[in-house]
């Protein structure tokens, strides 16, 4: 169970998501950064539902799954969201069905690697490779990101609020690949729920400071 510290800072953090959501709306930016508007707007609806399930069933195969099946689709559309970044930021100087190509076979890659290993499970299959593919697509996330932050440091892009959430998300999945590490390292150490909240809430806070930051084409900057 979760205390009552982590609880909220769980609530706040959909807050946060939700005026992300509607920064991106108002900012005329939900259609340019479709998949990662979406996702905010996914991880919402997921939210109030695992809130929901927390509250009167938390101890159920419904919450089990219904936890390990959304945390997978929420890391397809973070790794879609990068990708669609990547088109943004690279687009002008390389193909853009490169990237596509590129982007479309990591996540097969991903997803038939967490099959073979999830088949190797003699029970709950479906719940395994829900968990092996939302390990897997963070790990393909965290490689997509490396890359398109070398590529940024190499050159100057001309879509600078795609830099800025380039940069977001970097920290984001530097924070996972140390909270992973932590949980691989120490399973046992306090706190770690703890760890894990304040990284996820890291993602809409930076996104928001970049949409509040946003200038429409025309303005000045001061």
């Amino acid at each position: 169970m979760l205390s009552l510290a982590d609880l909220t800072l769980w609530l706040l953090t959909t807050l946060v998501e939700i005026i992300v959501v509607y920064l991106f709306i108002i900012q005329g930016l939900f259609r340019k950064f479709l998949f990662l508007s979406f996702y905010f707007l996914l991880s919402v609806t997921i939210s109030i539902g695992r809130y929901a399930l927390y509250r009167y069933d938390f101890w159920s195969l419904s919450y089990f799954y219904f936890y390990y099946f959304t945390d997978a689709l929420l890391t397809v559309f973070l790794f879609l969201s990068i990708s669609q970044l990547s088109v943004r930021l690279v687009g002008t100087k390389m193909c853009r069905q490169k990237v596509a190509l590129w982007s479309t076979g990591a996540l097969l890659v991903a997803a038939w690697f967490s099959f073979l290993v999830a088949s190797s499970s003699v029970s709950r299959l479906t719940a395994h490779f829900a968990a092996e593919l939302s390990d897997n697509m963070h790990f393909a996330c965290c490689l997509a990101i490396v890359l398109l932050w070398a590529w940024r440091l190499r050159n100057d892009p001309r879509d600078w609020i795609a830099a800025r959430f380039v940069n977001v998300l970097g920290v984001y999945l530097a924070l996972f690949l140390l909270t992973y590490g932590v949980r691989q390292l120490a399973p046992r150490t306090s706190g770690l729920d703890s760890l894990y909240s304040m990284t996820g809430a890291w993602l809409p806070l930076g996104s928001g400071f970049a949409l509040v930051s946003y200038q429409q084409p025309g303005e000045t900057k001061h």
